[in-house]
């Protein structure tokens, strides 16, 4: 892992999953009561966007300066909740699964005895996990969701992000599938 990687922070944005149900009454208070999570990087491009909800802004700084960063898989997480919150399913799809190779590669390339370093990474993949598991659900794929959100609980399984993510999921069994692209 970089000293560049150990520098970024990822931030937790809570994630009203069901943005299309926001006048369907009784659906719309269930899902605010047991929100998803998403994980973005706060310090790679997109972040500021991504944490004042500015979610437009993010894709379009992630398209100009996401290809020059120096660290993949904080982009690419990025990328992949810019697209969620946007509703761009296909754009969101991609870049999750660019977030978990990514974070996949990145926990390979770790030095394997560092404990920090093994413990970074393995949740920096969760993380990813996690994401495409909120994607997942958000584009009406609630069986990819369940699938990888247990992927993400084998890498952190006490990580707050999984948790979160494991209870609003039993809370919702049923994706909610938003329109987008």
């Amino acid at each position: 892992m970089t000293s560049h990687s150990r520098k970024l922070r990822a931030l937790s944005l809570v994630l009203y999953a069901g943005l299309s149900l926001a006048s369907t009454t009784a659906a719309w208070a269930d899902v605010q009561a047991q929100p998803f999570v998403l994980t973005a990087y706060g310090s790679a491009p997109g972040g500021k966007d991504l944490l004042r909800g500015h979610y437009p802004a993010a894709v379009q700084q992630l398209r100009s300066d996401g290809r020059h960063a120096l660290e993949p898989a904080a982009v690419s997480a990025n990328s992949c909740v810019a697209f969620a919150m946007t509703q761009r399913w296909r754009a969101a799809q991609d870049a999750c699964d660019a977030a978990v190779r990514d974070a996949r590669d990145a926990r390979l390339g770790a030095a394997p005895w560092t404990e920090s370093a093994t413990i970074s990474t393995d949740r920096a993949l969760a993380a990813a996990y996690s994401d495409r598991a909120v994607m997942r659900w958000m584009a009406g794929d609630a069986q990819g969701a369940h699938a990888d959100l247990e992927r993400a609980r084998t890498f952190a399984p006490q990580a707050g992000f999984v948790l979160r993510n494991v209870r609003a999921l039993r809370a919702h069994p049923s994706a909610v599938h938003a329109h987008g692209s």
